[in-house]
């Protein structure tokens, strides 16, 4: 079985966050955050074999969101930081199907999770960041995870449009 699975539509109505789930428009994080979710859920449909013969190259948007000069190096970074998380989970990590715009428009609790670490990682926060990474997986040991988001953190651009209510 994948590590990896898409939120099924039994639990909410597309495009309608269901229990622990979030809509992804105003929910705090960057643009940078934001697309950077978008290119980990095509890694992450990659890794669990559920990408569609038509679906977008990963590298090809990497580089479409990212530009040609960064591209290539922060899919290595997201790469590595989504297997990493991958290997520091004991339970199935939950992903919004990327093929779906009403799916894509919510947030599961596991990738609210995840941005959580890289929001917190681009910003020093290291003890929110280690919480985070606690919570999505399972109190299991986070070092290596911590590790790989402030290896990304350190290729990302940090801006000041990112606005998480504060404590989160």
């Amino acid at each position: 079985m994948s590590a990896f699975r898409g939120a099924t539509n039994h639990i909410r109505r597309c495009g309608q966050p269901g229990p622990r789930e979030r809509l992804l428009a105003g929910s705090g994080f960057d643009s940078f955050e934001i697309r950077a979710l978008e290119v980990m859920r095509l890694i992450f449909a990659g890794m669990s074999k559920t990408r569609p013969r038509y679906a977008p190259d990963v590298a090809q948007v990497a580089h479409t969101l990212f530009g040609c000069h960064r591209g290539g190096i922060l899919l290595a970074g997201l790469t590595a930081f989504v297997q990493t998380m991958a290997i520091s989970r004991s339970e199935t990590f939950r992903y919004a199907n990327p093929f779906c715009a009403g799916c894509a428009a919510v947030m599961t609790e596991n990738e609210l999770h995840l941005l959580r670490i890289l929001h917190h990682s681009r910003r020093g926060s290291t003890g929110r960041a280690m919480t985070y990474a606690l919570l999505l997986c399972d109190a299991r040991p986070v070092a290596a995870l911590l590790d790989a988001a402030a290896d990304l953190a350190s290729l990302a651009p940090l801006t000041a449009e990112a606005t998480l209510p504060p404590g989160v």
